[in-house]
């Protein structure tokens, strides 16, 4: 049931030159599941901002975010003990198609924590997936270290080379021939565009600026075969296949 809920910062490292990593606490995280959201009210600011879970326990819950913006940036300058105001169990989640065989789970670089949840979930539930991790540039680089220990096939790109191997997660899939797999995945607009176009067997986390979070705005909509659809209350997971980009 959506909510809104006052959580204590645990945590608020930076992981990268962009990214950071905050933790807070939660006395019910039994609203989470891999690919729901949350909208964080930062404050002296407005409008919200959507995130999502990376990981999780019965008492706290982590995300990670990227600054692009004054709202963003002084999220990264809070400290422990400080409060955020979450609303919370926000949107769908991503449902496992056991059918389609070995997943395969792709990450842009902003997109990067429901997708590791969605891999902690199912190395809890011994699923076997590949995972696939894009990003910029080696500066943008986060929880390699992670995602290695989630799965036996991990690969990672940068677009200019500078980690891993040079090109973006779609060159990566066809290089490597895991372009016929039923796939999960978050990132950037033009990353899912591009992932479905070449594939559309799959679920994508749309990533969108959201007015209200709960579809009272209509300030995120997007065209699909059913119609105009809400990407934060008939989203953010959508299948492939639906999708008129």
């Amino acid at each position: 049931m959506v909510k809104t809920i006052d959580c204590k910062i645990i945590q608020n490292r930076q992981l990268n030159t962009k990214v950071f990593e905050l933790t807070v606490s939660c006395s019910n995280t039994s609203w989470i599941k891999p690919g729901k959201f949350f909208n964080v009210k930062v404050p002296g600011f407005y409008l919200r901002r959507p995130m999502a879970v990376c990981d999780y326990s019965n008492k706290s819950f982590t995300f990670i975010y990227e600054l692009v913006g004054e709202g963003t940036l002084a999220l990264s300058k809070m400290q422990i003990g400080e409060s955020l105001n979450i609303l919370i169990d926000l949107g769908n989640y991503f449902i496992y198609k056991k059918q389609y065989g070995v997943p395969l789970l792709v990450s842009g670089g902003s997109g990067l924590g429901p997708i590791v949840c969605l891999a902690r979930e199912f190395k809890k539930q011994k699923i076997n997936f590949d995972f696939v991790a894009g990003f910029p540039t080696k500066a943008n680089v986060a929880y390699i270290k992670e995602i290695k220990a989630l799965c036996n096939s991990a690969y990672f790109c940068t677009d200019d080379g500078s980690y891993g191997e040079k090109g973006n997660v779609v060159q990566i899939i066809n290089k490597h021939r895991l372009n016929n797999k039923y796939y999960y995945a978050c990132g950037s607009t033009n990353m899912l565009k591009a992932l479905s176009k070449n594939n559309k067997q799959g679920q994508l986390s749309l990533d969108e600026r959201m007015g209200c979070g709960f579809g009272a705005c209509m300030g995120c909509s997007i065209k699909t075969k059913n119609g105009n659809q809400r990407i934060c209350k008939d989203g953010p997971i959508f299948y492939g296949e639906d999708l008129l980009w």
